[in-house]
C-alpha cells in the first residue's frame, strides 16, 4: 500500500478515521486546534522549568553542523546546561507532561475518536531552528500537534517492516533517507502517524511540539498482567487437579486425542 500524505480541512469521524487512516495512512489537518487554547498550554520556560526537576524524565538532542549525527543527554537538566546549548540545532524532549501541566492534558478532548484506554502520554518538546532527533518510526499511533513556532515534517508513505539503524546508535536512528512526503505545520496544525512510519521533523524557527502518543500493550505485557491479577485473587487462582485425566494420561502416556490437539 502505498499513501500521499492527505491534507484534511477538519479532523475525521471517529468512522472515516478508523476506515481510512488507523493503521493505515497518515493525515494532516490545518488549524486543528484553535490558537487561542494553544496559547494556553505549556511555554518553553516553563518546559525547561519541568526538565530541571526529577520526577519528568527529559533528554537533550543535538545534531551535528553536518547533519550526520545526534547525540542525546538525559535529565534532570540545571541553568548551565540552557547555556551552553547555543541557539541551533537542538532539541527538548519531556515525558508524561499532562502529569505535571494539567493544561496539556486537556489537548485529549480533541482525540476523542481515539481510544482513550491506549493513552501513553503527552511528550512536549522544545526546539531551536535546525533541530531534529533524526528519522525514526515509533511502535506507537502519534498525533504531533504544533505549537508556537514551525516545524517542516517528512513522512513515510507505507510501514516499515525491515527497518534498518544506524551503527552503534542508542537513538534508534533510521539509515537512510525517508521516502515520503514533506510538509510544513503551523501553530494548531495536527499530524497522524500510524505505527511504524518513519517520519522526521526539524525545526524550521524555534518550536514547541506536543506529541499525543497511543500505546497499545505487548502480548507478554498482558499475559504477565494477567497472571499477576490472578496471583493477588486467591478464588481464582486455583491448582490444576487434572479433572479431564484418564487411564490414558497414566504414567508417560499421552491419549490420542489430547496427541490430536497438540498437533493440530
Amino acid at each position: 500500500m502505498c499513501n500521499k500524505l492527505v491534507i484534511l480541512q477538519d479532523m475525521p469521524s471517529a468512522l472515516d478515521f478508523y476506515d481510512q487512516y488507523w493503521n493505515k495512512a497518515p493525515f494532516v489537518v490545518r488549524a486543528a486546534i484553535p490558537s487561542d487554547h494553544m496559547a494556553a498550554l505549556i511555554s518553553g520556560d516553563e518546559l525547561a522549568g519541568l526538565a530541571m526537576e526529577q520526577a519528568p524524565q527529559s533528554r537533550m538532542v543535538k545534531v551535528t553542523e553536518d547533519r550526520q549525527d545526534w547525540t542525546c543527554r538525559y535529565g534532570p537538566f540545571d541553568e548551565r546546561d540552557f547555556a551552553t546549548t547555543g541557539d541551533a540545532d537542538w532539541s527538548l524532549l519531556v515525558q508524561n507532561v499532562e502529569q505535571f501541566h494539567p493544561e496539556v492534558g486537556s489537548l485529549l478532548r480533541y482525540f476523542d475518536f481515539a481510544p482513550r484506554w491506549l493513552m501513553d502520554d503527552i511528550m512536549v518538546s522544545f526546539s531551536s531552528t535546525g533541530g531534529s532527533v533524526g528519522p525514526h518510526m515509533d511502535s506507537y499511533h502519534v498525533f504531533i500537534v504544533q505549537g508556537t513556532g514551525r516545524r517542516r515534517w517528512k513522512v513515510g508513505r507505507h510501514a516499515i517492516h525491515d527497518e534498518v539503524y544506524r551503527a552503534n546508535d542508542a537513538l534508534q536512528i533510521l539509515a537512510g533517507d525517508i521516502q515520503g512526503d514533506e510538509i510544513e505545520m503551523a501553530c494548531g496544525d495536527v499530524l497522524y502517524i500510524p505505527p511504524r512510519f518513519g517520519h522526521e521533523g526539524t525545526t524550521i524557527e524555534d518550536a514547541l511540539t506536543f506529541s499525543v502518543g497511543f500505546l497499545g500493550p505487548k502480548h507478554s505485557e498482558l499475559f504477565s498482567g494477567y497472571g499477576q491479577y490472578l496471583s493477588e485473587h486467591d478464588e481464582h487462582d486455583q491448582r490444576y487437579v487434572g479433572d479431564s485425566l484418564s487411564v490414558h494420561s497414566a504414567g508417560s502416556l499421552i491419549s490420542y486425542k489430547a496427541h490430536r490437539c497438540t498437533t493440530r
